[in-house]
């Protein structure tokens, strides 16, 4: 049958002028049932595109194409061809399953009784519908909306405007709300409107049964509501899945309140009444352990790092299979933790954190690794792949033997590369070792070279890059992040059209499919080898995965610039007040790859006031670029010209950003939730001076307060405050908040911070090892005497705490006090010699106390001399020198034995000068010394009466 209907005219037996054979039916008499076996491909060799649109309404082959056996692509070819040749034709006449597939714009010129009978029949065929530009260009076609028509809607109900759920009646909502909370998809305005209209109305929502018949909408209830519900009603619904899974889709300031009251019920049963996936919002201060650790119930929760950290050592002391811990778990390793276990299940629980099939990796910090690694350095001959790939990272390469060094490179490969500091400057010794290990010669590598580099490439020089083999590709692809000349070096051996993509002139969709992340880096000179098409059907499944992984949206912004650099361009050659890209409608917004193809001139034209103000979440989630919205939050200006209310701005998200400080000063900050929905850090960073308005915006209420809830939505935007809104702060309010990020926060922010902190968890201090792991994040702020002090507890204080400590506390910190804080940790700092902190403790310190830690640490200060010669204890093996003159500098003077390594602190310190009392053998042996060394009478006077005074 091919080959007949190949050869001669085309399309074979069609004559348009001849009655025998020129019947529109052509596909059903000359290909009938056989229309199953028909590719794309040979449909067109039977018939070009430029043929086809003859046939194209016939009823007859528009019934054969409803067959479920027709390939796919053929049917979305005939009705892009149908709608192409007349886009006014009427989706009522297609049958049943052909609906699924037909174009938006095909439905938003239909009256509301013809998009009534097309919302059913989409419903009986399509099993809803796949696309939701659908759905939304038919619900915008109904006036308004009744319970009967929100039941026939269906799960199409989500095509619903905000604007039309708010203008529904109450009793509308009320009585389809076992539809309405059944819909998947809901936007938050959508749920907020839903949810509004219900507390308008005096519907309870006071008890766990009527959060439950709320369904997916739960996400639009506020604190406010959740907060009045019961504690026990809440706990009573815990166990229920459907509602779990829909809470967690729910702000995150509603799961805070949510576990809030939960563990109000009982604080010793706060890790059996959370649920597992919500345990990430229990405060630290609940998590000390208890008399019993049930290592089972701990190990299926879902735990932040800073919680891990505090359960980490009360787990690991009683598990017996350490393989059977939880990547949540295992994350909270730590040296501290650690130092009361054997060494033998210390390795064991290093080895549980390495990368395995079928689990998470295990997300370390540097500290945590350079920890991991001091118990492992002495293994001999040690398997790299039962290790963690990161902690090979920080492995000595003198001890990986020649024959091994391609398997060490292999382990390595795998690593995360983005833990490194870059003071470390560990990516180049690692590539110096690896030119040596495999040959690398010039500066391009081999297939082989690159598949064992594995993740190391991504920290190669471009001109590697551009030279390498084309499996390099494939290694970049697993890169967190690539400068700019990086993907210009990857552009280019792309283009060189020498890799598995082909010629540019041949890439299509899959090509960027294939391509995995890297095209949300590629620049305009990659994206226009692209058409418009087929970038826009990219975009519509690209955009939701970047979203759905909460991309930076730096990364999302630059994206959009490039993706859409071929707009811009005309529009710089013809700027148009006029809206010729074709109006914003609502099934506009819900195409995911909007709004791809407009310039922020066409944006403006064609987004009507009317369509952003009832789709405002839509318009705010979607948008992205900086130009883009300031149009909206213009727009807005204009709709609510009195300021924006929380309604409003609960749905900003990203465009929040753009307002300016006058701009804030006229919103309505009056909820948590709103307050919440500004500070979200997936929205991106505020610049301080905007942020601070918006918190006090909020703080300007009366009765509103910095509290626990309010601390942990703020975060890291609490720096924006000055010292007096934070000494507000009271402890109980910081105690039962998330852990604070200062590290934007002034010295004096911190030091504020620390105060309030040290009062908070003042009961934690009889379980020294984790009070320490609670205040370390508060470190930054705390003064040299507390610091000190922690080494009472027997910490092991890591290296990055060490660093983040404030630069008077570490100079005024001795070699002892380091000693005794670090432990075992205290070699790090020679790994570490070259960072600024570090430096300046060394230059801090008398480099005769330094040599004392058999470091090799080099820069300390000169050791104290004076004329005639010093005098020192000859008994001292302290690091501190015991001199006879005046100490001036920052140096504890030490006149007795001391061989521990903690700080001697037996007296009054009000300085950074340490002098501690000398012991009766010392201050004779410091008098003998005197003698022979010739001092004069009156020295030898004055040292008596030191010594008399001390003793007395």
């Amino acid at each position: 049958m091919k080959a007949y209907l190949i050869n001669g005219d085309s399309p074979r037996c069609y004559n348009a002028s001849d009655p025998q054979l020129n019947s529109t039916d052509w596909l059903v008499s000359y290909i009938g049932v056989f229309i199953s076996y028909v590719t794309l491909s040979d449909l067109n060799s039977f018939v070009s595109s430029n043929q086809i649109g003859v046939f194209l309404e016939n009823p007859e082959n528009l019934q054969l194409l409803n067959s479920t056996a027709v390939q796919s692509s053929v049917v979305s070819y005939y009705i892009t061809q149908l709608y192409n040749q007349n886009p006014t034709f009427n989706p009522v006449r297609l049958p049943g399953k052909i609906l699924c597939g037909i174009p938006s714009f095909a439905c938003e010129l239909l009256g509301s009784s013809d998009s009534l009978l097309l919302i059913q029949r989409i419903n009986v065929f399509c099993n809803g519908t796949e696309s939701p530009e659908i759905t939304a260009a038919l619900a915008a076609n109904l006036p308004s909306i009744s319970s009967s028509t929100i039941q026939l809607l269906g799960s199409q109900s989500v095509g619903l405007t905000e604007g039309q759920i708010s203008s529904a009646s109450s009793d509308v909502i009320q009585g389809a709300l076992p539809t309405l909370s059944a819909v998947d998809g809901w936007n938050q305005g959508q749920a907020n409107a839903v949810i509004q209209t219900l507390i308008k109305s005096n519907f309870p929502i006071d008890s766990g049964s009527s959060l439950l018949s709320l369904g997916t909408l739960v996400k639009g209830v506020p604190l406010e509501t959740i907060s009045s519900i019961t504690s026990s009603e809440l706990l009573g619904i815990s166990n229920n899945p459907t509602f779990i899974s829909n809470i967690l889709s729910a702000p995150v300031v509603l799961q805070l309140a949510y576990v809030t009251k939960i563990a109000s019920i009982d604080e010793t049963k706060v890790i059996e009444n959370v649920p597992d996936v919500l345990a990430g919002s229990i405060p630290l201060v609940l998590l000390v352990p208890q008399e019993s650790v049930n290592v089972t119930l701990i190990n299926h929760k879902h735990w932040t790092q800073e919680q891990a950290v505090v359960l980490f050592g009360s787990v690991a002391s009683v598990s017996t299979d350490t393989e059977e811990l939880s990547e949540a778990l295992l994350q909270g390793f730590t040296c501290t933790s650690v130092q009361t276990l054997g060494e033998v299940k210390v390795k064991r629980l290093v080895r549980a954190c390495r990368d395995r099939a079928g689990r998470q990796k295990v997300q370390l910090k540097e500290s945590q690794l350079m920890c991991m690694y001091n118990y492992m350095k002495d293994e001999a001959s040690p398997s790299f792949s039962d290790l963690p790939s990161e902690m090979l990272l920080y492995y000595s390469y003198e001890k990986v033997a020649k024959e091994n060094c391609r398997l060490y490179f292999s382990a390595v490969g795998t690593a995360d590369y983005s833990v490194l500091s870059s003071v470390l400057r560990k990516q180049t010794t690692l590539f110096d070792n690896a030119r040596s290990c495999l040959g690398i010669s010039g500066q391009s590598l081999s297939r082989d070279q690159v598949e064992v580099l594995g993740n190391l490439s991504c920290t190669l020089d471009p001109v590697y890059i551009q030279n390498s083999d084309p499996a390099i590709i494939e290694s970049v692809k697993n890169c967190r992040d690539l400068s700019d000349a990086q993907i210009r070096a990857v552009e280019t051996l792309l283009l060189s059209g020498n890799t598995t993509y082909g010629n540019s002139s041949a890439w299509d969709q899959q090509t960027l499919q294939r391509l995995d992340l890297l095209p949300l880096y590629f620049t305009d000179v990659f994206w226009q080898r692209f058409s418009a098409s087929v970038k826009r059907m990219y975009m519509k499944v690209f955009m939701p995965f970047l979203r759905a992984r909460n991309t930076e949206k730096p990364k999302l912004k630059k994206l959009f610039k490039n993706c859409n650099a071929e707009f811009d361009g005309k529009t710089r050659i013809r700027r148009s007040a006029v809206c010729t890209a074709g109006n914003i409608t609502e099934a506009t917004l819900t195409d995911a790859s909007f709004p791809f193809g407009y310039t922020s001139a066409q944006f403006d034209a064609c987004l009507d006031l009317t369509v952003l103000r009832d789709n405002l979440a839509a318009v705010a989630d979607k948008v992205d670029d900086n130009d883009f919205q300031r149009v909206v939050l213009n727009k807005l200006k204009q709709v609510y010209p009195g300021g924006l209310t929380d309604s409003v701005l609960k749905l900003l998200a990203s465009v929040s950003r753009q307002a300016t400080v006058d701009e804030i000063r006229t919103w309505s900050v009056t909820t948590i939730d709103t307050l919440a929905a500004l500070m979200d850090k997936n929205n991106g960073q505020w610049d301080q001076d905007k942020s601070v308005e918006v918190i006090l915006r909020y703080l300007s209420v009366p009765a509103h307060t910095l509290g626990s809830t309010e601390l942990t939505v703020i975060g890291s935007h609490l720096c924006s405050l000055n010292t007096s809104t934070l000494q507000s702060i009271t402890a109980g309010d910081l105690r039962n908040a998330n852990v604070l990020d200062l590290s934007s926060c002034s010295y004096e922010q911190k030091s504020v911070l620390y105060v309030t902190a040290n009062s908070s968890f003042r009961a934690q201090r009889n379980s020294g090892l984790i009070y320490y792991h609670i205040i370390s994040p508060y470190l930054v702020g705390a003064p040299v005497e507390d610091v000190r002090a922690l080494a009472s507890y027997n910490i092991t204080m890591d290296i990055s705490t060490f660093r983040s400590l404030s630069s008077p506390v570490v100079t005024s910190l001795s070699v002892p006090d380091v000693r005794a804080l670090m432990g075992s940790a205290v070699e790090d700092l020679k790994v570490f010699e070259n960072d600024s902190v570090v430096q300046a403790w060394i230059a801090s310190r008398p480099q005769s106390q330094l040599d004392t830690l058999s470091l090799g640490l080099r820069g300390g200060r000169a050791d104290p001399s004076t004329s005639p010669a010093p005098v020192t204890g000859h008994t001292n093996t302290s690091s501190a020198p015991v001199t006879g003159h005046t100490n001036t500098s920052s140096a504890p003077v030490t006149g007795h034995t001391n061989t521990s390594s903690a700080p001697v602190t037996g007296h009054t310190n009000s300085s950074r000068t340490q002098s501690p009392a000398l012991s009766q053998s010392d201050a004779a042996t410091v008098t003998a010394q005197g003698s022979a060394a010739g001092l004069a009478p009156g020295v030898l006077v004055i040292v008596s009466c030191v010594w008399l005074l001390t003793v007395t």
